[in-house]
C-alpha cells in the first residue's frame, strides 16, 4: 500500500510538472474536448448510457478495445474510425508530455518553447 501511495504521489507532481508545459496543457484541453464529443456521439448515435458512452470513447482513443462495447450502427462505425485517428495523436501527446515530466527530462530542441 506504501508503495501505492508513493507511485500516486510520483505522479501528482508529475502532473504538477507538466502542466507548466503550453502543449501538455493545450494537448491535454483538446483531448477532454473529444473525449467529451465521443462521449457525446455514442449517447446520441449508438444510445449508451453515459458511463457506457465515456468507457468506449477511452477505450477507443487508448486503443486498448476490450471488445465488450462497440458501436454497432454504419454511422458509429465510420465515426469510430475517424474519431480513433484523430484522437490518438493526441493520447500520445498527453501521455509523452507526462512521461517526460515523470521523468524530469527536459523539453528536446525540436519542442516549442
Amino acid at each position: 500500500m506504501v508503495s501505492f501511495a508513493l507511485t500516486i504521489i510520483r505522479f501528482l507532481r508529475a502532473l504538477r510538472r507538466a502542466w507548466r508545459d503550453a502543449l501538455f496543457r493545450s494537448s491535454f484541453y483538446l483531448l477532454l474536448l473529444i473525449l467529451f464529443s465521443g462521449t457525446m456521439f455514442f449517447v446520441t448515435v449508438e444510445g449508451l448510457r453515459w458511463v457506457d458512452a465515456f468507457y468506449l470513447s477511452v477505450v477507443t482513443l487508448t486503443t486498448l478495445g476490450y471488445g465488450d462495447l462497440h458501436p454497432v450502427t454504419d454511422v458509429g462505425k465510420i465515426f469510430t474510425v475517424i474519431y480513433l485517428f484523430t484522437g490518438m495523436g493526441v493520447v500520445i501527446t498527453v501521455v509523452t508530455r507526462l512521461a517526460r515530466a515523470m521523468f524530469n527530462e527536459p523539453p528536446s530542441k525540436h519542442d516549442d518553447p
